[in-house]
């Protein structure tokens, strides 16, 4: 390590000398002190010969063009580097994101609890917005819902965000909570009784069950020390061999609906999608599997991997022949060296509204 007090980091093997960590720390820059015993940029040959002394084939810097968390180097200090280095071993220079990532996705006990911690609120949150929720006065905006189905009104004026709940309405929130720096992709859904029901029809609720079993058929392919590709080529398998059809989407709503509707128009077998993607409070960065995230296909599932656990699934319905059932089941969940476990319940019902 050089530059920085020598008690800043525990654990190093190899320190700079106390001339070189006060140059890099800012001292005697013009080398007007003479009671130092270094002049600049004289002292900075000790990282020259340290380097050349190990010969490395890479040098991983914190730049990266794709991931900000790993893009922490400035201009000045990489052309610093350069010149302390030389041209032979700056071409040797290649981004820090893989290892980076690979340390900063190692999930702490306290991150741990700390994410758990924000997902039971969330939950609570969630739960107390759909509880209350008033047939005929509450709009969806104010929800915070998407209708998927509705009994009594068309598909597309339950788009509006001022289109106000029915009964015989069938929706989730899309619920996203920030607190401490952690993220929440969690989905709740709820169904609004008619006059005379008890409980939800049951061709919602056999699509819901078709729905939700698919994160019991994928979660034993999702392990620590597997690529995320590997792991998704895994799920697919699982999926398709269970009896659901592959509509991978591109993360274009309207497109990829309209490519659900041409494949399940051939099929009555259900089709899906998948968006495991890494979360917590790093965004999405990381191992992450889905059709339009491979530039992550070859970072390995850490321990203690947060993740959001979602895909899509769409189910064709005869009460809207055309127009499947199309639901997104997510929420966050934790993989470690025991595989997919929970970190809040995961999706298994459906909240009923009176």
């Amino acid at each position: 390590m050089f530059g920085m007090s020598s008690g800043a980091v525990d654990k190093i093997d190899v320190r700079g000398s106390r001339e070189v960590n006060m140059a890099l720390g800012g001292y005697n820059y013009n080398n007007l002190d003479k009671l130092q015993t270094f002049t600049i940029p004289e002292v900075y040959d000790e990282i020259t010969q340290f380097v050349a002394e190990r010969d490395p084939k890479t040098i991983a810097v914190n730049y990266s063009e794709w991931l900000p968390l790993a893009d922490g180097i400035s201009y000045t200090s990489y052309v610093k580097l350069q010149k302390i280095i030389g041209p032979k071993y700056s071409e040797r220079m290649v981004s820090a994101e893989n290892v980076i990532l690979d340390f900063v996705l190692r999930r702490t006990t306290r991150e741990i609890g700390a994410q758990a911690h924000v997902l039971a609120m969330s939950r609570q949150e969630s739960l107390r917005k759909l509880r209350s929720i008033v047939p005929g006065k509450t709009s969806r905006g104010e929800a915070g819902v998407n209708v998927l189905y509705s009994a009594v009104s068309d598909r597309s004026v339950t788009r509006s965000g001022n289109y106000t709940l029915q009964r015989g309405d069938f929706f989730y929130d899309n619920h996203w909570y920030d607190y401490l720096g952690y993220d929440v992709d969690t989905k709740n859904y709820g169904y609004i009784l008619r006059g005379g029901e008890t409980q939800v029809p049951d061709f919602i609720q056999d699509a819901f069950e078709t729905a939700i079993a698919g994160q019991w058929i994928m979660r034993p392919h999702m392990r620590v020390g597997m690529t995320a590709g590997e792991s998704m080529e895994a799920m697919i398998k699982a999926m398709e061999d269970a009896g659901y059809v592959y509509t991978p989407f591109t993360d274009n709503g309207a497109r990829d609906y309209q490519n659900v509707q041409r494949v399940l128009a051939t099929t009555d077998k259900p089709s899906f999608s998948i968006d495991n993607h890494a979360l917590g409070n790093n965004g999405a960065e990381g191992p992450s599997m889905g059709p339009f995230r491979t530039d992550s296909y070859h970072l390995k599932i850490q321990e203690n991997h947060f993740f959001a656990f979602e895909y899509m699934i769409n189910v064709n319905i005869d009460e809207r022949p055309g127009f499947p059932l199309a639901f997104n089941i997510s929420n966050l969940q934790i993989i470690t060296s025991r595989g997919v476990e929970n970190l809040q319940p995961p999706n298994e019902e459906i909240i009923v509204i009176h």
